[in-house]
């Protein structure tokens, strides 16, 4: 009879990693069972890193007319009024006069 896993979620790996870490300011710990927390946290910890930069690469992408991804900033937009016409307010970040 196979077994199916139960995909963890975000918020329970951060729960986890969180238990581990109150495990080892608890202080109660031996020197290898700290070890082998700590170890569990950092691995924990990368893997929570790794789905946070995808998650910040899907998020800085928007979908055009067409379906299609594409990134949010194209080279000279002004994204600071957030999608609002500017009312003559410009970013300091953006190039207002490329001549100088």
């Amino acid at each position: 009879m196979a077994t199916t896993r139960k995909k963890v979620t975000f918020e329970e790996q951060m729960a986890n990693l969180q238990e581990i870490v109150d495990h080892l300011q608890q202080g109660n710990l031996s020197l290898d069972e700290s070890i082998k927390e700590f170890k569990d946290g950092m691995k924990m910890a990368n893997k929570l890193q790794t789905q946070l930069d995808k998650a910040d690469k899907t998020l800085a992408q928007l979908m055009n007319d067409d379906g299609q991804l594409e990134p949010a900033e194209k080279a000279g937009e002004d994204l600071s009024n957030n999608g609002v016409n500017n009312q003559g307010y410009h970013s300091e970040f953006t190039d207002q006069d490329k001549s100088k």
